[in-house]
């Protein structure tokens, strides 16, 4: 992986949009959505209550991402509150020209918050470029899973790694302290992703960074132990609180039962009660 820099030469003029939401908790009503802008590519559904938590749903009613497109969310979890951002379909990356997509998103969880963030895939397209950066910033004493997800091509159109370029940066800050830091650019036809082709020539991909003021013992361990025949998983702890775990699988059906097991895992590490909306596998994998 490297980190090469292509200039947007694509004259294309880009769809702006995204979501800035804002979760707060009071006694006896809980955690209410208390502040919300969304635009589209970006859609929000009704939000529900459960079990103390506010559950957003979030879905893409256009067809995707394009050129020059820009897609910004900003989200605050307030002191004491539980929230969850899902979405129920995937997000296309089509083909470009010349151009990219960008994802821009900060998480901000508050003082005894909790925050679970679980996506639909991205699917990279043929010749779809796309740029993420990703900020979260959280508390000592919060909790938060954040779940990536991406696809390398359209499966029913047997594409594997034929888009041009994905590139993502994400920061972790705790207490206003750097936790984690990643940065690369990946291009399939440089060969910067042969060993992920070589494993699973059609696989897809999730990322999980787990925060949690609990002990986490073992974890580690148990997640390499856990039996994922189509599956590897690798993790590790962060220097203090929390966890990184790298997924890879052959096809969706495999991701999706390890993401299952994965995420199930690790919420009872919380020792919270998650609604039953947030226990059960998602279908969009399929």
């Amino acid at each position: 992986m490297s980190t090469t820099v292509t200039e947007n030469a694509s004259t294309r003029t880009g769809v702006l949009g995204g979501a800035r939401l804002r979760y707060t908790w009071a006694p006896e009503l809980g955690t209410r959505l208390t502040g919300q802008w969304v635009r589209p590519p970006l859609h929000l559904a009704k939000a529900y209550h459960a079990d103390d938590w506010e559950i957003s749903i979030l879905t893409s009613p256009t067809a995707g991402l394009l050129d020059n497109d820009q897609l910004e969310v900003e989200v605050t979890v307030a002191a004491g509150a539980k929230a969850a951002l899902i979405s129920p379909a995937a997000c296309r990356v089509h083909t470009m020209h010349a151009g990219y997509a960008t994802v821009r998103q900060h998480y901000t969880v508050e003082a005894g918050a909790t925050l679970d963030v679980w996506p639909a895939p991205l699917i990279l397209q043929k010749g779809a470029a796309l740029r993420q950066v990703t900020r979260l910033d959280v508390a000592a004493d919060a909790t938060v899973l954040l779940c990536e997800v991406v696809t390398p091509g359209r499966a029913a159109f047997g594409e594997a790694f034929e888009f041009t370029e994905w590139r993502s940066q994400l920061r972790i800050y705790r207490e206003g302290s750097l936790l984690a830091y990643e940065n690369f650019s990946c291009q399939p036809d440089r060969g910067d992703l042969s060993d992920w082709q070589a494993m699973y020539p059609s696989g897809s991909y999730a990322s999980f960074y787990f925060l949690s003021p609990e002990v986490l013992g073992d974890v580690v361990q148990t997640l390499h132990e856990l039996e994922t025949p189509d599956a590897t998983i690798g993790a590790s702890p962060l220097r203090v609180g929390g966890l990184g775990i790298k997924i890879l699988a052959a096809d969706g059906i495999s991701l999706r039962k390890t993401v299952f097991l994965v995420r199930n895992l690790l919420i009872k590490q919380t020792q919270q009660k998650f609604p039953h909306a947030l226990l059960r596998a998602q279908t969009y994998f399929n």
